[in-house]
Formats: C-alpha cells, structure tokens, sequence
C-alpha cells in the first residue's frame, strides 16, 4: 500500500506540475493580448536570462556587475505596470503551490529528500484508506476524559475517568516512542465502549505523523483477507505481514471457521513476531474467554509479558444513552 500510495502521488505532483506549466502560459499570453508593453518587458527579461546563460555555455560569458540590477528593475517595471493595470504584482511569477520543493515533491540539491508537503499529502492519504479521515477524528490531541464517569469503579480503588486517563497516556508514550518501545505488541481488552477503539485510532494517527507504516484493520476485514488468502493461494495478506505495525481492532467479533480461522490468525502473529513487528489489538473478550477462543497458542503469544502489554480497560459503556 505505501509504495502504491507513493507511486500515486508522484503522479498527482506530476499533474500538478503540468497544470502550474498551462496557468503560467495562458497568463503570458493574457498579457501579450491586453497588456503588450508588459509583454515586451517580459521578453527583455526572458533575452536577458537565456543571452547569459548561452554565453556561460559557449564559453563567452563576462562579467556583467550591473547585471542583477538589471533584473531587479525590470522585474520592478513589470510588477508596477501589471498592478497598475488591474493585475496581481506576482501575476506572471512561476506558479506553484508550495514555496519550499515548487511542487516536485523533493528537497536538497545532492541528496534528494521528501519535503514537507509531500508527507503530509502521504499522511493525508494514508488516513483516508485506513479510515482516519473524516468529521470526528480520534487522536490523542481529541481525547476528552470528561466523558468517563469519575465514580469508583466496582471492585476496584481508582475512577474509570483516572483508569482512562492512564492508559491514554501509555497508549501515547508507546506511539511516541515506537520502535524504541518496552513491549512489542499491545492487546486492549475490556467491554464495548470503553474506548479500545479510540486508543487504537489515536495510536494509529500519531505513528502516520513519524512517517511509520501502520495498518488499521476490522477483524472482521482481516479474516475476509485471511480467507481469500488461504483458500485462493494468492498474496492479498502480504499487507498484514509486512505492516510495520498492524492494528486489529475487535478480534473475537469475527465468524470463526473450523480449523481455518485461529491457524490463520496463529500463523499472522507468529510470522509478525517472528519478523520483529508490532502488533496492537483491540478484543472485547476478557483473557479467560479469549484463550478459549483463540487456544492456548495465541492467547500465550499475546499473553507474553515480556512481549505483549495488555491494557484491560474497566467500567461502564459511556456510548449507552442515560436514563431520563
């Protein structure tokens, strides 16, 4: 997906080189119509630019002191007379979009790096196709602990809104830190509306702004990809393997198949940590219930204290509406 999403841009970066090249010529030729003493200016400016430079290549070129004087009063002239008529001072400079790589994409003259829009244009688009985009963005920056109550949870010595509050801030340190991170995997566990979700996205949000390949992905989805993977023969799980960090959010809601379903999920964890990456997972299912679902096998892959932090959230559902 990252390499496709790159190839896509550097497509739209293409295009939109293309369309700057048509707007800044029809602008000239707007101004050798209606304003021809501006035009000429131009030209004079365009003889002068391309004399010198076939004079540096010819070998003839001499040192012309008043030669940046020169320019600077034409490119004066011309900004005076465009805005005298009726036309932005910078009308017939070079048009693009981002001041820093002009629209390439690229900055640095023997190393080539990407610039900064071209990262937040990958950002941008990587949110889109794993979901990120939209009205209500979860990130660690939206997080309101407010809406959890802040009453003693049942059996417990702390509030759910204290519970909330310290394990959004292990959720952003990890995100933060990643790879350099004490544990590998995360495994979130604990009722529906707790949150799970929201920390996943927020953790998913923050490593796209590292510029880290991450999946976000339903369970649901993954084992539709899981399926046509092992039953097809084909390669469409190969995203899953190679995510730097794959994020499964809901495993356990998932149809189960016998035989299928957990040896597929076994072998995506096994070959993830055996590759040395990271795996976040979200589960409505408490540990005794998940190791009975998922065997003994992944629940201990996942159950790893020395890999794997489980975060076990606690409390009331705070999406159910209150009784009036």
């Amino acid at each position: 997906m990252r390499e496709d999403l790159l190839n896509e841009l550097e497509n739209e970066y293409a295009q939109l080189r293309a369309d700057n090249e048509r707007t800044e010529e029809m602008r000239k030729e707007k101004i050798r119509m209606e304003q021809p003493h501006i035009y000429e200016l131009t030209k004079e400016r365009e003889n002068i630019v391309f004399g010198t430079l076939r004079n540096i290549v010819n070998g003839t070129a001499t040192k012309a002191n008043d030669l940046p004087e020169r320019m600077e009063k034409l490119n004066e002239q011309i900004r005076v007379l465009l805005t005298k008529n009726g036309y932005p001072a910078d009308y017939l400079a070079p048009v693009f979009r981002c001041p820093i790589c002009k629209d390439t994409g690229k900055i640095g003259d023997t190393i080539k790096e990407n610039c900064e829009c071209l990262k937040k244009a990958y950002q941008r688009k990587i949110r889109e196709k794993i979901g990120l985009s939209g009205a209500h963005i979860e990130t660690f920056e939206t997080f309101d602990s407010s809406v959890f109550p802040n009453t003693i949870i049942p059996g417990q010595k702390f509030t759910q809104r204290k519970l909330m509050n310290h394990y959004k801030d292990i959720c952003e340190k990890w995100a933060n830190e990643y790879p350099e991170v004490e544990f590998r995997d995360l495994l979130l566990t604990g009722s529906t509306g707790l949150g799970k979700t929201f920390l996943l996205r927020a953790m998913a949000d923050r490593l796209i702004e590292r510029d880290i390949n991450v999946l976000i992905i339903s369970a649901y989805k993954m084992l539709e990809i899981l399926r046509k993977s092992y039953f097809e023969n084909d390669n469409s799980s190969s995203e899953l393997l190679d995510a730097q960090v794959l994020m499964i959010d809901d495993l356990g809601s998932e149809p189960l198949m016998q035989n299928v379903t957990v040896e597929q999920v076994f072998n995506l964890l096994n070959e993830r940590q055996n590759r040395d990456l990271s795996t976040v997972i979200s589960t409505n299912l408490e540990i005794p219930k998940f190791r009975e679902r998922y065997t003994e096998r992944i629940a201990s892959r996942l159950g790893d204290s020395r890999n794997c932090k489980v975060i076990r959230l606690l409390g009331e559902d705070i999406r159910m509406p209150e009784e009036t």
